[in-house]
């Protein structure tokens, strides 16, 4: 029989970075946000299609954010559910090897 070994605190020590992750990824700045929340690019940029690529490209941007967001949040819960798996199942089985051994 093969030993089988899981690095749980490596997943942990993941779980963690993803975390972080997440958190900066959260709280990047946009275009709208970096230009005081303007309204329009306009008033910066001068140029309407200038300012209308500038706008398409932010609202992509933010979208692209979110979705990496919430990826990385769903990654980083689960490998956290992974260790814990990982962590009530050998706790289970010492249990049940102790228990067995009680008995004989």
């Amino acid at each position: 029989m093969g030993r089988i070994s899981v690095p749980v605190q490596d997943l942990k020590d993941t779980v963690a970075e993803l975390k972080n992750i997440g958190e900066m990824l959260g709280s990047s700045a946009t275009l709208y946000h970096a230009t005081g929340q303007a309204d329009s690019f306009k008033d910066l940029v001068g140029d309407g299609v200038l300012a209308d690529a500038l706008d398409g490209f932010d609202k992509a941007w933010a979208a692209g954010h979110e979705r990496v967001h919430d990826n990385v949040n769903t990654f980083a819960e689960n490998t956290d559910k992974i260790a814990e798996n990982f962590t009530q199942t050998d706790e289970d089985t010492g249990a049940s090897l102790d228990e067995s051994q009680q008995e004989a």
